[in-house]
Parts: C-alpha cells; sequence; structure tokens
C-alpha cells in the first residue's frame, strides 16, 4: 500500500495502472493500506495550509471584508511600495490592530506582493509601519480585488490606517520570475518536439523549481527530454527580450498567443511575448531577458493520469548545484569501486557480468535445494472430489523458487492442483498451481488465493491455472494450506 501511494504520490503513476500490472502477475495492492496514506497527506496538506495562511480551517473571515475594499496590484515593476493598511484580520475576525507575536493578514490599498495565481506562488517580504515590522509568509487573492499578505506581527503592532512600507523579498521573487519564463520557453519547446497537440495543462512556480503538466500521450523519451533542454537552453543563451503588452482578447487571439486551456479571460489580457520563439497570455511575472534565466535543466518526468505528463524542472544556480552534487556522487560512487569517473562505465559492465554469472550459479542451487525441500512428493499427493491434490510447506525459498518447484510436481503428478508456500525471514510466499484439466473442472488458482491469504496476513490472485500472494504471518501457514484444500473442494 505504501508502495503503491509513492508511486501515485511522488511519481504520478495512476493506481488502477498499478492494480492492473499487479494483476498480472497474479499480485494485487494493499488498498486499506493505501488509503491510509493517502488520508494521512490530506491531514499533512490541511495542517500546512493552516500553518501557512494563518486562517484556521476556511479563511471564513475574509467573507466579512467590506465588499468595497479593493487593492491594486503594482508589482510588476515595483517590489517596494508606500501604501496605506485599509483592513485587518485576525486568524478569525476583523480587527482594527494586531500586536506582536499575533498571526493575520494585513490589506493595503496597493502592493508590490504578487499573489498566488496562474500557478506562480505567491510573493513573501516584510511590511513596515514605522518602527514595526509584519513578515509576509505568503499571499494569497480574496475575492476579485482584494489581496491578502498573510504572515505575522513580528514586532511592534500594525493598525488600520496606517502608512506601510510594503517590501518584497528581491531574491525569492527573482527566483520565481527565472521560472515562471522558463515555463513559456518549455512549453513552446515541447510543441517543437513531440508535437501542436501539446496544451498547458496546469502548473506550479516556486523559487526552488518549476512544475508543468502537459497533453500529451506517452512517456517521453530521453531523447526527447535532450532535445527539450537542448532549444530551451538555446532560447536562454541568445538572450531574447521578454516584452509584455495589455490588449484586447481579440487582437491577442489574432498574434497568435497561446492560452490556458479552459481558463477564463477578461476583455483586456496580458500578453508575454519572448523574442519570436514564444508568446502566451499570462498575469505572472516575468525577467526582462531569457538570458536572465541562465540555465535550464528538466529532473523529472511522469504521468500524472490518462494524457497528462508532469515535467520538473530546475532553472539558474540551482542547476549548477544540481551538476556540481551529481559530480560528487560520480566521485564518490567511482571511489567506492575503485576505479576513476572515466572508467566507471567498464567497471559497472563488469560488475553487471560478474553478477549475471553469480545469479544463475544462485538460481540453480535454489532449484536444487527447493527440489530437495520437496521430497518424494508422489507420497504426499491427496485426492479432492477426483483431482489431485497437493499442498506442502518449505522453507527459505522465494517465489521463483516456489513456481519452479510447482512445475517440478506438475511433471511428477500429471494433473491436479499445486498449494505451496515457504517462509522467508518472517515473510510468505505463496502459489498455487492447476492444471488445464483440473480448470475444466471447476478449479481456479486465483480464487484459491483470494480465500486463503487472508491467513498469511496478505492478499493476491491470478488466472485459474496460476496465482500467487505475499504474507507476513507465517503461522498461519499450516491452516492456509488446510483452507486450500477445503476451498477446492467447493469448487469442484
Amino acid at each position: 500500500g505504501e508502495d503503491a501511494f509513492k508511486l501515485y504520490d511522488t511519481y504520478g503513476f495512476p493506481v488502477d495502472l498499478t492494480a492492473e500490472i499487479l494483476s498480472e502477475s497474479g499480485l494485487s495492492y494493499d488498498k486499506e493500506g493505501f488509503d491510509k496514506c493517502m488520508n494521512e497527506q490530506r491531514e499533512t496538506a490541511r495542517a500546512a495550509r493552516k500553518e501557512t495562511n494563518y486562517m484556521g480551517k476556511d479563511a471564513s473571515v475574509y467573507e466579512e471584508l467590506d465588499p468595497s475594499i479593493v487593492c491594486t496590484f503594482v508589482g510588476y515593476d515595483k517590489l517596494s511600495t508606500n501604501s496605506t493598511i485599509i483592513a485587518l484580520t485576525s486568524e478569525d475576525a476583523i480587527v482594527d490592530k494586531l500586536t506582536q507575536g499575533q498571526k493575520g493578514a494585513i490589506f493595503v490599498d496597493k502592493t508590490p506582493f504578487y499573489a498566488t495565481m496562474g500557478g506562480q506562488i505567491g510573493d513573501t517580504g516584510v511590511i513596515k509601519v514605522a518602527q514595526s515590522e509584519f513578515k509576509v509568509n505568503d499571499t494569497i487573492k480574496v475575492g476579485a480585488d482584494k489581496i491578502a499578505h498573510i504572515g505575522v506581527v513580528e514586532k511592534g503592532e500594525v493598525n488600520i490606517g496606517a502608512m506601510a512600507k510594503m517590501d518584497v523579498d528581491k531574491t525569492r521573487r527573482s527566483l520565481i520570475m527565472k521560472n515562471h519564463s522558463a515555463t513559456h520557453l518549455l512549453q513552446k519547446a515541447l510543441r517543437e518536439v513531440l508535437g501542436e497537440h501539446v496544451e498547458q495543462k496546469g502548473s506550479e512556480v516556486r523559487p526552488d523549481r518549476l512544475r508543468f503538466d502537459f497533453s500529451h500521450f506517452s512517456a517521453m523519451t530521453s531523447e526527447e527530454i535532450a532535445r527539450v533542454e537542448a532549444i530551451v537552453n538555446a532560447k536562454i543563451s541568445e538572450g531574447l527580450n521578454v516584452v509584455t503588452e495589455e490588449m484586447s482578447i481579440e487582437d491577442a487571439k489574432k498574434s497568435g498567443a497561446m492560452a490556458l486551456f479552459g481558463e477564463k479571460y477578461g476583455d483586456v489580457v496580458r500578453v508575454v511575448k519572448m523574442g519570436d520563439f514564444s508568446i502566451e497570455l499570462c498575469g505572472g511575472t516575468h525577467i526582462a531577458n531569457t538570458s536572465d534565466i541562465v540555465a535550464f535543466k528538466i529532473i523529472s518526468e511522469g504521468g500524472i493520469s490518462a494524457g497528462t505528463r508532469r515535467i520538473e524542472a530546475i532553472t539558474s544556480q540551482a542547476v549548477f548545484s544540481y551538476y556540481n552534487e551529481l559530480e560528487e556522487k560520480i566521485n564518490a560512487v567511482a571511489s567506492l569501486l575503485k576505479t576513476n569517473p572515466d572508467g566507471l562505465e567498464d567497471k559497472v559492465n563488469s560488475i553487471l557480468k560478474e553478477n549475471k554469472s553469480l545469479k544463475g550459479e544462485i538460481d540453480s542451487l535454489k532449484h536444487a535445494a527447493a527440489k530437495d525441500a520437496l521430497g518424494d512428493v508422489a507420497s504426499e499427493v491427496e485426492e479432492v472430489s477426483g483431482v489431485n491434490f497437493v499442498a506442502k510447506k518449505l522453507s527459505n525459498i522465494d517465489m521463483n523458487g516456489l513456481r519452479d518447484a510447482g512445475d517440478d510436481i506438475k511433471k511428477n503428478i500429471g494433473e491436479g492442483v499445486i498449494v505451496l508456500a515457504s517462509d522467508n525471514d518472517g515473510k510468505v510466499s505463496l502459489v498455487v498451481m492447476a492444471t488445464e484439466s483440473a480448470v475444466k473442472k471447476g478449479a481456479h488458482a486465483g480464487n484459491i488465493i483470494k480465500e486463503i491469504a487472508s491467513l498469511v496476513g496478505g492478499g493476491g490472485g491470478g488466472r485459474p491455472n496460476m496465482a500467487q500472494a505475499g504474507g507476513k504471518n507465517p503461522a498461519g501457514i499450516d491452516e492456509c494450506l488446510a483452507k486450500a484444500k477445503e476451498v477446492l473442494a467447493s469448487q469442484l
């Protein structure tokens, strides 16, 4: 369950596809464990939102604000302004002032702070009122015209009507702008490499990395990823000017500007153009020239749902840090293998060749051990409603060994049903096999596994002629084998 959740949460691998692949191998996933992990993640996310926004469960206090309150965003060209505080909220009420240590939100008449929108994360920074300071940990849009600067009073107090010096964290904003501009270059590069069917399905732009979701029908190859990276880095090196312009939605469409599918736009839109390479509708903040991005690197690509892929990437100094860390790891591995970085490939190939040879020897020994453990199986064959039946407990035989043992038993007994179980250091492996004639009489290996696997604390399934399962309770093996006989009798 935890592994299935990690595939889903970290790599975007659909759980239904995980279940389908497991089923083909006669296995299943722990749905209860998966659901538990999913619920824990939701609770963690809720707690994180509460901690960041300081607004309790649903920030309903914003609904009580005067509808006439309006905040103008001036942060495209400025990162610092003098503004007037027009409203304050604590965690759960509208207030006239916030004092030291108190969490809440400040509303002003104009602000350079960008509010989370269009995939771009909100700004952080400091609001100064005389000798008092309010630390802004997040900025969000409230309704159509209000911007909440959410944080905590670190010194003094802030009052309605006071003049406030608004200072955006310039370093953080600069990193965000580089990453946002990189998503525009990325989308155009993806369309050139993969085709015009590529459309943006979502994004998240943070100071440390960017995430870009797009429509595509298959995983990108390493060659395609390399081509996309090369195009983006080439456009960065070319130093394309980034020009923004407001125009009517009709003129924007005529200019060929890309729009986010499903997004609703007003009559007047903001168009961001990067040389003659990229042109998009966008309300976010951007650098002045693509050379400011410095460098671009894709660090992951994967599917998040049918027909939708996700790329995560880094830019600027983060790329150099990435390669420095990679170089350190390569040097460490080379040292561990007693070679130099240039000799790593030959060394690894040599080790893989040796391991393949040793694995063959080990498999032969395991097969021999399984065969020895079986003993004289012919004397242990029972008959259940006219079908030969063998149920046997083994020790320290893995799943592959059990399948080999099952094949050997089939050769000895001819037609019938075989149930094998093995305890490997506290982990249980189960295999059920049914020959063709047994299946015709009603035997179903997959259904037998489903009935007995819970007795060893596991689960599984499979086809009528072959099924397997894992478990974690070796003490239940004897009961499990006895139950298998009962289940088979009920099938025949």
